[in-house]
């Protein structure tokens, strides 16, 4: 019911934004969201990510298997993400998108340790959505959005379409365009980035600096800052909140006294980033930073907090990424 009504008000404040007319035509033509020089995003995009070799501690909660620990000697996450352009004119821009990730643990000496580590181990962590973006732009220099997600987050094998697996975000924000080289934008945002759904205040701001650094944020998700060698050649300093909630089936033979197991994952990312375009659209990208785990819990709820099972302690680690994405160009 809770859920029900928040999705409502949330729908109700974002079809109040899109229901405002261009009153004011203090310009000519429709306000561009977009600033000088920073790009306009991937098309398409594939990214293998590996953690290697850091430290995992469980409390088990529950009293039948003791607490433990042991070493995940790989992490590695497949993503691959699509863009797809359903509506772009100078008055309203509609953007879909589709998303495939795939996530596998290997532990160290695993056997005969909690049941997570096995389950994790024989079951990976799939995530397959879809998302909408909205842009509406007005005569003046503000400008709305609204980016709808729904992901099916588990270690299923077969369907997938379950409302269990169901994850649900809606973000409606309001922005302004000061200038060419800086704009900013207000909203709120029902999302799972802390691992349970939270509603948040979020702010966004995007700031050319001068010809070769900018900064683009939207937080509390991330904040990047970019210097621009050339138009082939970038380089990205990164710091991104990171989290998701996944039905966990794996575990249903070992605690069978529970029936809604998931596990609920928040991390907080430092990275360094280059992105070298090969030619034309195509680009390539490598990245190295650090990941330092904010939650790691195992509960019979969808929050993170809530009837904990295994609460888990992960280190810190090192992590490579490798991308290969296509960027359309960008005509300003």
């Amino acid at each position: 019911m809770k859920k029900s009504i928040l999705i409502f008000v949330l729908f109700f404040i974002a079809g109040q934004l899109f229901a405002q007319t261009d009153s004011i035509s203090v310009l000519n033509k429709y306000c561009i969201p977009h600033i000088k020089g920073i790009p306009i995003g991937k098309g398409f995009s594939i990214d293998y990510e590996n953690q290697p070799n850091y430290s995992i501690e469980t409390i088990d909660k529950t009293g039948l298997f003791g607490d433990s620990k042991t070493e995940i000697k790989t992490n590695t996450r497949l993503k691959i993400k699509a863009k797809i352009p359903i509506l772009n004119k100078p008055y309203l821009t509609i953007l879909g998108g589709l998303k495939y990730s795939f996530e596998e643990y290997h532990f160290q000496n695993n056997s005969g340790k909690n049941p997570l580590y096995t389950g994790l181990e024989d079951k990976g962590l799939k995530t397959i959505g879809t998302d909408l973006l909205i842009i509406k732009p007005t005569k003046s220099k503000n400008y709305w959005l609204l980016r709808i997600k729904a992901d099916f987050n588990g270690d299923y094998d077969g369907n997938f379409v379950q409302s269990e697996y169901l994850k649900f975000s809606i973000s409606p924000a309001w922005g302004r365009k000061v200038s060419d080289n800086f704009t900013y934008a207000l909203g709120l945002s029902y999302n799972y980035r802390f691992g349970s759904p939270l509603i948040l205040p979020i702010i966004s701001f995007n700031k050319n600096l001068n010809t070769k650094w900018d900064i683009e944020s939207i937080l509390p998700v991330f904040v990047k800052v970019r210097y621009k060698y050339n138009d082939g050649l970038h380089w990205i300093n990164t710091i991104d909140l990171d989290g998701a909630s996944y039905k966990i089936n794996s575990l249903d033979s070992s605690l069978p006294g529970y029936s809604n197991i998931h596990l609920h994952r928040s991390d907080i990312r430092f990275t360094t980033r280059i992105e070298k375009k090969l030619t034309g659209w195509f680009w390539l990208a490598a990245d190295l930073g650090l990941n330092q785990n904010l939650v790691y819990n195992v509960t019979n709820s969808n929050r993170a907090r809530n009837e904990v099972l295994f609460e888990n302690n992960l280190k810190t680690g090192f992590l490579f990424n490798f991308s290969i994405f296509i960027s359309p160009h960008l005509k300003y």
